[in-house]
């Protein structure tokens, strides 16, 4: 039996009881990493000393019954710190000093009992829906022509292959929608939590890192590691009632939404219609200056994180975003003229509240993933042009900071995974993931992509 494929959840049931060991679940995940090409250039570093160290450290323990994750291998985003590890910040040119302290959420995984095996590639410094640097283009399980999305595509893609059953990665305003981006170019789950949009004046620290999201390949395993993130006891998904969902295939930033898009969110609308859900076609409201605040906060946050690294050897996009984010930070636009997250998330509390819906579910990506090419090669105008588009969908909630969760649904008729994103007011967390656990059981959707194996 290979530990690699198995949940979490199965994982630290087995730990906590004394059914397996935490050294021979994580050797497995880290033979898989070593044996399997498909996670060629989705990693930046493998820890194998330090995590087979680790997990012997966890068998250790007696009282494991207090560890919800006791033994399980995690994939974290090469931009979070990590004791011991030089923060990467997406590309070469961009890498921090050594880290003498766990970031706050690899310190509380941590504590939970995980185990970090691998850093996942980003863009850089976390800003593009896609994830490639220096002739790395990790290509997508599904549909190797396409790639893995962004900006922590890396982990989305270990999560993915089996390198680890959870990944974390970096979430928040400027980060083209986040953990949920990638985890739907690969087919996974992905989970981006609640937060109170930051004033840029006042906390631009906020701005430098953001937040950060969970990934996984089963609802129940995002549950756990979100859980294990907030010092909460693991809530296990159950019915969440009838409630009034809302339904929407109109991309709230220019983008254009595909025939197979708008099927697989059709089909989802009618399983939940099915599960005894209230469904409606309805459009949110964002307010008038979604796409201004949506770029200003790409922008500033381009240019706020530049300051952490310096200029010097940033990509050619990234150069020209910055140079466009310093004039727009300095001159007071973002949260002024331009508006920002926390107009953007008051026009959406009003629109649940007035029309009384529990849920907003729309497509995940509005196309098939963006190609697999070296699109940190391109200049600014063109990843405008072909690439920021998909993140129409999941960029506006990170600005606005609501709940959001993406989960797959099927495979589209080109091959990629089919994913839809449910988005709920605040305070809604466990009703998102109760009706991501529905459609699941529902629709069936494959874990894996149809040509990985565990032979």
């Amino acid at each position: 039996m290979s530990w690699s494929g198995t949940t979490a959840q199965q994982i630290a049931k087995a730990v906590r009881r004394g059914d397996a060991d935490a050294a021979f679940v994580v050797d497995h995940h880290l033979r898989r990493i070593e044996d399997h090409r498909e996670i060629d250039g989705a990693l930046t570093s493998v820890r194998k000393i330090e995590s087979l160290a680790e997990a012997a450290a966890v068998d250790e323990i007696e009282n494991r019954d207090a560890l919800p994750a006791a033994g399980v291998p995690v994939a974290v985003c090469e931009q979070l710190p990590v004791t011991g590890h030089a923060p990467r910040l997406g590309s070469n040119a961009a890498v921090l000093p050594i880290a003498d302290t766990d970031h706050r959420a690899v310190q509380r995984i941590r504590g939970a009992g995980a185990v970090v095996v691998a850093f996942g590639r980003s863009s850089e410094l976390g800003l593009w829906p896609a994830t490639d640097d220096d002739g790395n283009v990790p290509a997508n399980p599904w549909r190797p022509d396409r790639g893995v999305g962004g900006p922590s595509g890396g982990t989305a893609l270990a999560v993915a292959t089996g390198a680890a059953p959870i990944g974390i990665g970096l979430d928040g305003p400027g980060s083209a929608g986040g953990v949920r981006t990638a985890a739907a170019a690969c087919g996974i789950v992905a989970y981006s939590p609640e937060h109170v949009p930051a004033d840029i004046n006042t906390d631009p620290e906020h701005w430098l890192g953001g937040h950060v999201g969970v990934m996984a390949t089963t609802v129940d395993d995002a549950a756990l590691a979100y859980a294990a993130l907030t010092h909460r006891a693991p809530r296990s998904t159950g019915d969440p009632g009838r409630l009034r969902i809302a339904a929407t295939n109109i991309a709230p930033l220019p983008a254009r939404v595909d025939d197979d898009a708008t099927k697989w969110l059709l089909k989802a609308v009618r399983s939940l219609t099915d599960l005894g859900h209230d469904t409606f076609r309805a459009r949110p409201r964002f307010g008038a200056r979604l796409t201004p605040a949506s770029s200003g906060a790409w922008s500033c946050a381009a240019y706020l994180r530049s300051l952490k690294c310096g200029p010097d050897g940033l990509q050619r996009r990234t150069k020209r975003l910055v140079s466009v984010g310093e004039r727009t930070y300095l001159r007071g636009l973002f949260g002024g003229v331009l508006g920002d997250g926390n107009r953007v998330r008051r026009h959406l509390e009003d629109w649940f509240d007035l029309e009384d819906y529990d849920v907003l579910i729309t497509p995940g990506l509005p196309a098939a993933p963006p190609a697999a090419k070296e699109w940190s090669l391109e200049p600014l105008r063109s990843n405008v042009a072909h690439l920021a588009s998909a993140a129409a969908f999941t960029a506006p909630f990170s600005l606005a900071g609501l709940p959001a969760l993406v989960v797959p649904v099927g495979m589209r008729s080109d091959g990629a995974p089919a994913t839809v994103q449910l988005v709920g007011p605040p305070g809604s967390t466990g009703r998102l993931f109760d009706v991501a656990a529905q459609l699941i059981a529902k629709l069936r959707p494959r874990r894996y992509a149809p040509g990985l194996s565990w032979d």
